[in-house]
């Protein structure tokens, strides 16, 4: 296997795992909110798109701390923001890690 498949492996494994992740981190958060703070949040296609987007230049993560400080408005939604944001990231790093140490083991 040469290190262009490696790479190739490794973001497949990456949009697999963070683009649900981001997703379903912002759509659950929206089914707990208070009706004040869901005003504040995007709409469905909004949402989708923002998600999107950001996908298409490889910082989708990023949508996790936006929906946080959105709806959140203050310190809180920062420190929300920040903490699931550095959660979608320790996914990222273990879905990529896992996918080489894969390889390894599979003697690719």
């Amino acid at each position: 296997m040469k290190a262009g498949d490696l790479e190739l492996l490794q973001v497949v494994a990456s949009w697999a795992v963070t683009l649900p992740a981001v997703t379903g981190v912002i759509v659950i958060d929206e089914r707990r909110l208070p009706a004040e703070k869901l005003a504040r949040a995007w709409p469905p296609s909004s949402r989708d798109a923002a998600v999107f987007g950001l996908w298409n230049l490889g910082v989708h993560p990023l949508c996790v701390f936006i929906h946080f400080v959105r709806t959140r408005r203050g310190f809180a939604g920062v420190d929300l923001g920040l903490l699931w944001l550095a959660a979608v990231a320790a996914l990222d790093i273990g879905a990529q890690l896992g996918t080489v140490a894969a390889v390894d083991w599979l003697g690719w």
